[in-house]
């Protein structure tokens, strides 16, 4: 079995995304929509859709999307744990003064 550092995990992670990415128009994306699901699905890419000049969405396949979600879990609760164990919360009214609610 490899072991690889956590900096050449993610390395490989960014260099798999990146050879997945396509990029499409809104008008293409819709025309071909059924072959774009497929592409993001089985193929596992990530298709990012523009509208004009602008990147507005990406589609990608619902098991990336579960691994993202993980991974957005995972950090949340690391952040979490190091504020529990450096005792820094802040109270809801200076959540709303610094974001300026």
């Amino acid at each position: 079995m490899t072991y690889l550092t956590q900096s050449a995990k993610l390395s490989h992670m960014k260099n798999s995304t990146t050879a997945k990415l396509k990029t499409l128009t809104a008008s293409k994306a819709k025309a071909s929509f059924s072959a774009v699901l497929t592409d993001a699905a089985f193929r596992n890419q990530r298709i990012v859709v523009k509208k004009g000049s602008r990147p507005t969405a990406v589609i990608l396949g619902y098991e990336d999307f579960q691994r993202l979600a993980d991974l957005e879990d995972r950090f949340e609760s690391a952040l979490l744990s190091r504020s529990l164990k450096e005792d820094r919360f802040l109270t809801l009214d200076e959540v709303t003064r610094r974001l300026g609610l």
